[in-house]
């Protein structure tokens, strides 16, 4: 199964700052519109996984920026993942032209809807978690193990 996906981009207006160079918060906008496509590309999408009660917050993230882009930039966003029994980590690479600009991650704890408590989502939501069955492991920190 594809653990990855490609989507393109267009710095708007108004995510760019004064200078016409995309402001750093916007990275994460992005991120969350690849991970949400990476999700429907598996076969699933965020809201069915919310509406059968598994939530995935994030708890924690990263980016690391290398280039600028600017205002009408037209730039790649490829979005990865590994998945584990509790977590779900999402790498990002944001390029334009082959160059990389930035590149980050999103870690997303399995939860349940209901009390918002983590959960092992391969015991408790062995449907859900069969999406994923085939992707790459996640290793958790080892606070997790």
């Amino acid at each position: 199964m594809e653990s990855s996906c490609r989507i393109r981009l267009r710095v708007r207006y108004g995510e760019a700052d004064r200078m016409g160079i995309a402001y750093y918060a916007h990275y994460f906008d992005w991120f969350t519109e690849g991970r949400t496509e990476l999700l429907r590309q598996l076969g699933g999408s965020y809201r069915n996984i919310e509406d059968q009660g598994l939530l995935l917050p994030v708890t924690s993230t990263g980016a690391r920026y290398l280039r600028p882009c600017r205002y009408d930039d037209a730039v790649e966003l490829e979005t990865s993942v590994r998945v584990s029994p509790t977590r779900m980590r999402f790498d990002y690479r944001l390029r334009m032209d082959g160059d990389l600009l930035a590149e980050g991650f999103t870690e997303h704890a399995f939860v349940r809807k209901g009390d918002l408590r983590p959960v092992n989502a391969r015991r408790a939501f062995p449907g859900i978690y069969a999406q994923f069955a085939d992707l790459p492991a996640h290793s958790p920190a080892p606070h997790d193990a």
